[in-house]
């Protein structure tokens, strides 16, 4: 997305301190904008925020209230922060002041999500396989990834390198590394 479709898109929301796009579900940084210089790591701020938009859907889904009008909304002392997912492929973080009214904060995401929708890609999704998802899955959940990759290993009877080649093992092995990785990180189920 050209940095002009950006500019374009927040132009008159004065509140507004920055906006990002993530690319889902990998949640990785598609483009942001942000207003005067700041010390703020979108990158790292859009991988979080899409790691919460996708476990925000699961429980919603979990409680059966889940829709894809939802937003979520974070209210800090300084900040309002509003995500929304824009379709299955994207979610738009909105950061505010934290002054500025909801009401305006809403009307002003629903045109600059408009705006921006326009010009975002169409993509089609490369469902990548399984296996290499609860590895991928573990090293980003669990509090210390190696250990946690060596405890599968270790339980699975599979070597680090066939869990660093995770593409190609067979639907028994990626059973044992689901059931391993929800016994190690406490989960009684692992949506991915």
């Amino acid at each position: 997305m050209s940095r002009s479709v950006l500019e374009q898109a927040v132009v008159g929301v004065a509140s507004l301190k920055a906006i990002f796009i993530t690319a889902m579900p990998d949640c990785l940084l598609y483009d942001a904008w942000q207003r005067g210089e700041s010390d703020l790591d979108v990158s790292d701020v859009a991988s979080y925020f899409g790691d919460l938009v996708r476990s925000n859907r699961e429980g919603l889904k979990a409680l059966g209230s889940w829709s894809s009008d939802m937003l979520v909304t974070i209210e800090s002392a300084d900040t309002l922060v509003v995500l929304q997912e824009i379709n299955e492929h994207f979610v738009c973080g909105s950061i505010f002041d934290r002054d500025a009214p909801l009401g305006m904060v809403r009307l002003h995401l629903k045109r600059m999500v408009e705006r921006i929708l326009e010009q975002l890609p169409k993509i089609e999704a490369e469902e990548r396989p399984r296996g290499v998802r609860l590895v991928e899955f573990v090293r980003r959940y669990a509090p210390d990834p190696h250990a946690a990759i060596l405890r599968i290993s270790v339980r699975t009877g599979l070597t680090t390198e066939q869990l660093d080649a995770a593409e190609n093992l067979q639907d028994a092995d990626i059973d044992k590394i689901e059931a391993a990785a929800r016994r190690i990180l406490g989960l009684n189920q692992i949506n991915l």
